[in-house]
């Protein structure tokens, strides 16, 4: 199949930290997404970058491995020390893969039509299984599976990159908790 590309004029984009030569790295993001494929696409068309970022580091001063967009991408930045990691979360060291949290911590769901139709389906689920739990109201599984004691015995993914962990579900979803690791996007439709 052969899809014709079509003109992107502007990426607006996000990360942490940005450097003076506009290198960015996303040390506390919830999800990597598909930036750099983005900022990558951008500028191959002529397009102008702009990346959002919480703050400000010297030139030269941010860890080589840990830049996901180089400053040969961006075109300007945008420094907002008040960004949120989330819509509904203004910043969770657990959400950006710090450290795992205890599984009682994790939200539960409340008793409604959401949670049976996840426990449903979350009793489906084997030992060993990889399930992509996509969006909506399958993203309800993962509270189930922690409840049930069978989120370490599974692997959740999810489409923004997660692999293992519990991806989380209402307005904090598309980001996860206790995730064994996070590829961008692009790479996790791959494996899809």
């Amino acid at each position: 199949m052969r899809f014709k590309p079509f003109p992107i004029d502007v990426a607006v984009l996000r990360g942490t930290t940005a450097d003076e030569d506009g290198n960015v790295s996303m040390e506390q993001e919830a999800i990597f997404g598909e930036m750099l494929s983005c900022a990558q696409a951008t500028r191959r068309n002529g397009g102008i970058v702009i990346v959002q970022v919480k703050r400000m580091a010297r030139r030269g001063s941010l860890p080589a491995k840990s830049v996901k967009i180089p400053g040969i991408l961006v075109d300007y930045l945008v420094v907002d020390p008040d960004q949120r990691q989330t819509y509904a979360t203004e910043y969770s060291p657990a959400y950006a893969g710090e450290f795992r949290v205890p599984l009682h911590s994790l939200k539960r769901l409340p008793f409604d039509e959401r949670k049976i139709v996840a426990r449903r389906a979350a009793m489906e689920v084997f030992p060993g299984a990889i399930c992509n739990l996509g969006a909506g109201i399958s993203t309800g599984i993962s509270a189930v599976a922690t409840e049930e004691m069978i989120l370490d015995k599974i692997v959740l993914t999810n489409e923004q990159g997660f692999i293992g962990g519990a991806p989380l579900t209402g307005v904090d979803s598309g980001a996860a908790q206790n995730y064994d690791a996070i590829v961008d996007q692009p790479y996790q439709f791959d494996f899809l």
